[in-house]
């Protein structure tokens, strides 16, 4: 029996790092807390848009629906009756 051996091309190389080793940017670390928080993103019903801010609620065939601007929402209603 032939022993086989595997060579994938891929050579091990060391973890280069970056300039500051386990630091990670403002940016980096806002996602990461968002993230870790699982905060809610409310999604305009209408267009799929995150909504940034209050959004505008209307209540539409007795249920409450959350869209991105009152243009959306008007889309919306005229769509469902």
């Amino acid at each position: 029996m032939d022993n086989i051996i595997f060579d994938d091309g891929i050579e091990e190389r060391e973890d280069e790092g970056t300039v500051e080793d386990d630091m990670i940017s403002s940016e980096e670390e806002g996602f990461l807390r968002g993230y870790e928080e699982e905060e809610e993103v409310l999604t305009c019903e209408e267009c799929g848009v995150a909504i940034h801010g209050t959004p505008c609620v209307k209540v539409i065939a007795g249920e409450t629906h959350r869209f991105c601007s009152e243009e959306c929402a008007e889309e919306f209603a005229e769509s469902i009756v």
